[in-house]
C-alpha cells in the first residue's frame, strides 16, 4: 500500500495527461513556395499563433468552395454580356435622352433580374 500512495504522488506531479481525442498523433507534410510561406509566417505572427497552431486553425476552420459548373460559366457569361449591353444602352441615354430607350433599359434589367434570380435559386439548391 505504501508503494501503491508513492506512484499516485508521482502522477499527480507535472502536466496533466491530454485525452486521446484531443492528442496531436498524425502529421501531414505540405510543401509551400517561399513567398507562401513567408505569406503564411506573417499571417501566424499577427494572428498570434504558432506556425502550426495557424495552418491547423485555417484548416480546419475554413470552407472549401465548389468549383463552378459549366451551367454556372454559361450564365456567368450571359450576365457579363447583358451587363455589357447595359452600360451601352445607359452611355446612348446620357447622349440621346432617356426616356427614348427607357422601353428596352427596362426589358434588359428584367433579363438581368431573372439571370440573378435564377442564379440564386441554384446555389440554394446546391448548399442543402
Amino acid at each position: 500500500m505504501i508503494a501503491t500512495r508513492n506512484q499516485e504522488k508521482k502522477k499527480s506531479k507535472g502536466r496533466p495527461t491530454v485525452a486521446d481525442a484531443r492528442r496531436l498523433s498524425k502529421a501531414v507534410t505540405v510543401k509551400f513556395s517561399k513567398i507562401d510561406y513567408e505569406i503564411l509566417r506573417t499571417r501566424s505572427r499577427k494572428a498570434n499563433r504558432r506556425l502550426a497552431e495557424y495552418i491547423r486553425e485555417s484548416a480546419l476552420q475554413s470552407e472549401v468552395v465548389q468549383p463552378r459548373t459549366e451551367a454556372d460559366l454559361k450564365e456567368y457569361r450571359t450576365l457579363v454580356g447583358m451587363a455589357n449591353n447595359l452600360n451601352q444602352l445607359t452611355k446612348m441615354a446620357h447622349q440621346d435622352g432617356f426616356i427614348y430607350l427607357y422601353s428596352p433599359i427596362d426589358n434588359l434589367l428584367g433579363e438581368i433580374t431573372d439571370v440573378i434570380r435564377e442564379y440564386k435559386q441554384g446555389t440554394n439548391k446546391k448548399k442543402r
